[in-house]
């Protein structure tokens, strides 16, 4: 366990690592995702070896195993903390084919434990932390413990006011040097709403919103 798990272990979770006792059986390996291989997502941390990323929006975990697998490949002792309730956004609950994806029980979504166990048959718990909170209630807790991280996924619900909010909360707590990467910024009209938000970041900062297809990535000064 890296030095940054065990001290967000311990401030986050209060001592209780979420992994131990954490029993994959019986649970389908299921690494559904969009874009998760990005190369931003591993130029960025080849570029400034990041001990601690934030990806807000995990789904499946299919990109934080990317970026997870690219700390461990450059022995960066650091961490990916994924940030999710797991219940999925609004367009899985109103597209009838992303329903499904939710995979109910009860009435109630199995990602989380489907995102665990994608973590657990790729060995990546000690690089990986999960945070079930809302992406506004998990930047307040990292405030009231200082916690900065260096590299940033925006990848959570795709309406304007979600992305925007996200930028709010997050861009802040983004250490000087850092990297923000936003998903599905697309110029051919989808997502018309991820796009408006990461070029208003871009006029507010006067910072070079650099894009290629799918993804957006801005460098903090």
């Amino acid at each position: 366990m890296t030095e940054m798990r065990a001290e967000l272990v311990r401030k986050l979770w209060h001592g209780n690592d979420p992994f131990d006792g954490f029993d994959p059986t019986g649970i389908k390996v299921d690494k559904q995702g969009w874009g998760s291989t990005h190369p931003y997502l591993v130029t960025s941390i080849y570029e400034i070896r990041p001990i601690l990323i934030v990806e807000i929006g995990v789904w499946k975990g299919r990109s934080v195993i990317t970026m997870a697998k690219a700390l461990r490949a450059l022995g960066i002792p650091g961490l990916v903390l994924a940030v999710d309730t797991w219940l999925g956004s609004s367009e899985h609950w109103a597209i009838p084919h992303m329903f499904a994806d939710l995979h109910l029980k009860q009435g109630y979504p199995s990602l989380y434990h489907t995102f665990m166990a994608n973590i657990v048959h790729e060995g990546l718990q000690d690089l990986v932390l999960p945070l079930p909170l809302d992406s506004v209630n998990a930047s307040i807790l990292m405030r009231a413990h200082k916690i900065r991280p260096q590299m940033i996924h925006i990848d959570g619900g795709h309406d304007y006011r979600s992305v925007a909010t996200d930028i709010l909360q997050w861009w802040p707590l983004l250490d000087s040097g850092g990297i923000l990467v936003g998903d599905d910024y697309r110029v051919d009209g989808h997502f018309p709403g991820v796009r408006r938000a990461f070029d208003e970041l871009a006029a507010v900062t006067r910072l070079e919103l650099e894009h290629s297809p799918t993804k957006c990535r801005f460098r903090k000064p």
